[in-house]
């Protein structure tokens, strides 16, 4: 007999989740300082972190197109900001990493452009796509250069800060190719992201990062090198 598929986890049981934890004291400073149209909870991020794990690790998905349609209905039906923070923690969980791929750029891109802020964009970033690109190699690395090489502000973002947390295992030719096609771009988050994407692997190849700012010296923005120069050693 088949097993019967995994039911999908309402709005409302997330709600019920996090209500225990919400700070209404909170609530109105978080959704400010977010620049959030959704209300909050006030419900801080390893709590959500913590909600996700206590939902679904028990009894996690065992296919992207499941896993995708669960996260799809948590994400699009939020009312407060802290269910996308629960939605994308659903991606991060260890047993659904394996099903990271290049298949789920689709989600990924929509979760990008429908979060189109840093709180969201730099957590899916940093260890969701930095997942599918570890599962994936060759496939997401198109993914990325296509994102990188858009007009949408918050794909280039995603594209240079999916690489922060590798540390020496950073595809610096990949980082190289984003860096260059957001390098002319005013926007801070742009300017904020190159420094926060050379910073990252600075530590391990001091001497990559230093030909870089020679090598856009005259193009990088003052941010962006200051960022940098924080991860290079003293000398």
């Amino acid at each position: 007999m088949a097993a019967t598929p995994r039911r999908l986890t309402t709005n409302a049981t997330v709600v019920a989740a996090l209500t225990p934890h919400a700070r209404p004291d909170k609530a109105e400073g978080m959704r400010a300082y977010l620049k959030s149209t959704m209300p909050c909870l006030g419900v801080q991020v390893p709590v959500a972190r913590a909600v996700a794990k206590a939902l679904f690790s028990t009894t996690p998905f065992t296919t992207f197109p499941l896993l995708e349609r669960q996260v799809r209905a948590l994400w699009d039906g939020a009312t407060y900001r802290e269910e996308r923070f629960v939605a994308l923690n659903v991606l991060r969980l260890k047993p659904h990493q394996s099903l990271l791929t290049a298949k789920a750029a689709p989600l990924l891109e929509h979760l990008i452009r429908t979060g189109a802020w840093w709180d969201l964009v730099d957590e899916l970033s940093a260890h969701v796509v930095a997942t599918a690109l570890e599962n994936d190699r060759v496939a997401m690395t198109k993914v990325i250069k296509r994102w990188a090489r858009s007009d949408e502000l918050w794909l280039k973002r995603a594209a240079l800060v999916c690489q922060v947390v590798r540390g020496d295992e950073t595809d610096l030719e990949l980082l190289a190719f984003v860096i260059e096609h957001a390098v002319d771009g005013k926007d801070f988050f742009l300017r904020k992201g190159i420094g926060w994407a050379m910073r990252s692997v600075a530590r391990h190849h001091p001497d990559v990062v230093r030909g870089w700012l020679k090598r856009w010296s005259t193009r990088l923005s003052p941010l962006s090198v200051r960022e940098a120069l924080k991860g290079l050693p003293k000398t």
